[in-house]
């Protein structure tokens, strides 16, 4: 029994640990968020090939682990692929670090790893990640199931130690459950909190500081793929005049409406801030020279045609100035500098116009 406490203090370590790994490769290589699954997988493959070396070997031939944890925690956290994943690991291993002289015990080990699988690519689906009905079954189908048959089966198996072995599955998957959602209400929580100090107030834009660290990503990834992408410098015309005659709650009436129109008329992978006032920055990922000036003069024309309603129900129509630079046609950190200055060359030559530089 020592061994299975040891067994879910692993589990309980490496999932802390586990988490905040994974979430610092989210965040430190956002471009190869598509590895995320195979690196879950891989690493709770290796958690389960642990708990088996760390396992509890029984007189006839079993041995006691909780590495079907560590395949259902691979779904939960990672999904089907990182299951998947975890349970090739897991199963090779078995075949070739344990003992295989009981056949009894390799067929139960087999179909409880294959079942907690099985079961948690079923039911462990993102909307009832959170459901303990859906928990309670997997656990007690491809742990405490096999166990009691296992018994049966075993002609020297203790009634003592088969329901000490079942009460401790039962305590580290119903635990390992309410790790795992502590794990994700947080997660969900950090995520809020970035997302709230990365946003304008007003807009719901990125915000300055939140486009600098995005376009500074973007440089570095560029380095690597020279990629192409351009950037949008875009200024609502004479939008002080509309401060001064209609009062500032209309000003920011209008810098909702058209925060909402940028971000509808760009794909889901392009990034829009608000750079201050009435300015506003779009990265356009993967858009060279001639695209970006088509986008641009399509933006142009949908803030030309839009009416923006005013709190009081007024409505007006404004206009926008644009700049565009694109890389590589243009060194990375200049792009901001020289959309800039295209920006106002476009205002200077009578705003309501794209300038590519």
């Amino acid at each position: 029994m020592i061994n299975l406490i040891n067994n879910l203090t692993m589990v309980t370590t490496f999932l802390f640990f586990t988490n905040l790994l994974l979430n610092k490769f989210k965040d430190s290589f956002p471009q190869y968020s598509h590895l995320y699954p195979y690196v879950s997988g891989m690493l709770h493959g290796c958690l389960g090939v642990v708990l088996m070396l760390f396992g509890e070997a029984t007189k006839d031939g079993f041995h006691l682990d909780l590495r079907t944890l560590a395949i259902i925690s691979a779904v939960y956290m990672g999904g089907r692929a990182a299951g998947l994943i975890a349970l090739l690991f897991i199963l090779i291993s078995r075949f070739w670090l344990l003992d295989l002289s009981n056949d009894v015990a390799i067929v139960a080990g087999s179909v409880m790893i294959v079942l907690s699988y099985v079961l948690s690519a079923w039911l462990l689906d993102r909307q009832h990640r959170k459901s303990i009905g859906r928990w309670s079954i997997i656990i007690g189908s491809s742990m405490v199931i096999p166990c009691i048959a296992a018994y049966f089966l075993s002609p020297i198996a203790e009634v003592y130690g088969t329901i000490m072995v079942i009460i401790m599955y039962t305590i580290g998957g119903l635990f390992t459950y309410l790790l795992l959602t502590h794990l994700s209400r947080s997660n969900r929580s950090l995520y809020l909190l970035k997302e709230k100090a990365s946003r304008d107030h007003l807009t719901g834009l990125y915000n300055p500081r939140a486009f600098e660290s995005i376009f500074e990503q973007k440089m570095m990834e560029t380095e690597k793929t020279q990629e192409p992408f351009s950037l949008l410098m875009l200024d609502i015309d004479y939008f002080k005049t509309i401060n001064d005659t209609y009062g500032h709650s209309a000003g920011d009436a209008v810098l909702v409406c058209f925060s909402e129109l940028l971000h509808r008329s760009v794909r889901f992978s392009d990034h829009c801030a608000r750079k201050g006032g009435e300015e506003f920055v779009v990265l356009l990922n993967g858009c060279g020279a001639e695209q970006a000036s088509q986008t641009a003069e399509k933006l142009r024309r949908l803030v030309e045609e839009q009416q923006f309603t005013l709190a009081n129900g007024e409505r007006i129509q404004v206009t926008v100035s644009i700049g565009v630079s694109t890389y590589p046609l243009t060194e990375a950190q200049l792009l901001l500098e020289q959309a800039d200055q295209a920006l106002y060359r476009a205002k200077r030559e009578g705003r309501n116009r794209v300038v590519y530089y």
